[in-house]
């Protein structure tokens, strides 16, 4: 248990250090937020992190803490010199080293400098930029009651990515602020969209009603994230693509080619950036308005097959994890004026249900939805899953009833459906099933709510 407790503390911490990619925060900042992360999973109360400049051969200390030696390297530039950095920088990966390894190389004269006290344990991990190195990352160890380990090393190099990344960003960050103005707009709107959604959620959780709606947000996060992560790699790209042609034009050694591949790369990315970007908007709008109806009982117009395409998307998260398949029969063009939003609860409940309870997770099940209206509308909803025999039938609506008590069930699904129907819709529902012969729903609710 104590393995997978620290497991899930070095993914959280990962994960934390990933989301610091995109942050505003100033770089000195960061890199304190970079060292807190690490303290958490590493013995790493002493961190350096150092960018190098090839053509002049020197260092110069972004960050830099040392329970010995303080801060004072903070800011400071250096050349390289002859010690365990500059054999790691000429090595070009990373390292990591005893005390007595460090003794070794300098015995064989590797390294010919050793400064300060000599750590116990030492590890050093390059910062790559276009292929070539950029800078280290360097965490030792001066006590000895601790050495590190290979899956240290293994860490601090995810660490090394993610400080690359945000140096290759903030470099660029000022030179691309004007043609970056559009994207970077749609990206806050997209953000403050996904807040939005945030906050329906915490409304929302305090109903029980909305009981399925955190799986809901947590699938439409999970949906977004995907183009927003594609346009944050494009931007990424363009910027390294720009800032290498200004280069070139600087040294005055720009030809038509460079020019030609700096415009194909700016089409594509706009491409790949627009297309996403417009993929988000539609994901977040047909999810928005779910979750609107979901945390109220307003009563409004709305296209029945619509409004059903939309449910649908918004259970598509769910429905992409598993191997079985919703297919839905609804007429087009087809209005009703009543509760959209206990429409929506029910149709969830109805596939968590089949999902949870009618099927195993080998072999592929279906679902089945058939809308038709004649007075009213007919909802018949039907799997072919494993059924129920009759005397679990008969509790079927009862509260707190379950089959699958240790699996997630919490016996709430079907007497919230009955609850929806007849109270919120006015309607009326019915059940009939078999054991191996799946279960099938029939909800008769009016065309018009009064």
């Amino acid at each position: 248990m104590r393995d997978i407790a620290q497991a899930e503390k070095v993914i959280h911490a990962l994960l934390a250090l990933s989301s610091l990619v995109t942050s505003s925060t100033k770089l000195e900042k960061l890199y304190s937020k970079i060292h807190d992360i690490m303290r958490d999973i590493l013995h790493a109360e002493n961190v350096a992190i150092f960018l190098y400049d090839a053509d002049m051969q020197t260092i110069t200390f972004d960050y830099f803490f040392d329970e010995k030696d303080g801060c004072f390297l903070q800011n400071k530039t250096m050349p390289l010199g002859q010690g365990i950095s500059s054999y790691v920088i000429k090595l070009k990966k990373p390292c990591l080293l005893s005390g007595d390894d460090i003794l070794q190389l300098h015995d064989k004269g590797e390294i010919s400098a050793i400064k300060g006290t000599l750590p116990e344990s030492w590890m050093g991990a390059p910062l790559f930029h276009s292929g070539a190195v950029s800078g280290l990352v360097i965490v030792q160890q001066y006590n000895k009651d601790y050495e590190y380990e290979d899956k240290d090393l293994d860490i601090l190099c995810f660490v090394a990515t993610q400080i690359s990344t945000v140096i290759t960003q903030r470099r660029s960050q000022s030179e691309l602020e004007m043609s970056l103005a559009t994207i970077k707009r749609q990206h806050n709107d997209l953000k403050k969209a996904v807040d939005d959604l945030d906050y329906a959620q915490n409304e929302l959780v305090q109903k029980e009603k909305m009981a399925s709606l955190g799986g809901l947000v947590a699938g439409i996060a999970h949906e977004i994230n995907t183009p927003i992560g594609i346009c944050v790699t494009g931007i990424t790209s363009l910027a390294h693509e720009y800032k290498s042609f200004v280069r070139k034009m600087e040294s005055e050694s720009v030809k038509q080619r460079d020019l030609e591949h700096l415009l194909e790369d700016v089409g594509d990315a706009c491409q790949i950036i627009e297309s996403n970007t417009r993929k988000a908007a539609e994901l977040i709008n047909s999810f928005k308005q779910i979750a609107v109806d979901q945390s109220s009982d307003a009563v409004r117009e709305f296209y029945i097959k619509g409004y059903l395409d939309e449910v649908c998307l918004s259970l598509a998260p769910m429905l992409k994890k598993s191997i079985h398949k919703l297919h839905v029969m609804c007429p087009q063009k087809i209005k009703m004026i009543s509760n959209p939003g206990a429409l929506a609860q029910i149709i969830t409940n109805l596939i968590h249900n089949s999902l949870l309870h009618a099927f195993s997770d080998v072999v592929p099940g279906n679902m089945y939805l058939e809308i038709e209206v004649k007075d009213t509308l007919i909802l018949t909803y039907f799997d072919d899953g494993a059924g129920m025999p009759e005397d679990q039938l008969s509790k079927l609506f009862d509260p707190f009833f379950t089959t699958k008590r240790n699996n997630g069930g919490s016996g709430l699904g079907a007497h919230l459906i009955f609850n929806l129907v007849t109270t919120a819709l006015k309607g009326n529902v019915s059940v009939k099933s078999e054991s191996g012969q799946g279960l099938r729903y029939k909800i008769v609710i009016p065309l018009i709510l009064k």
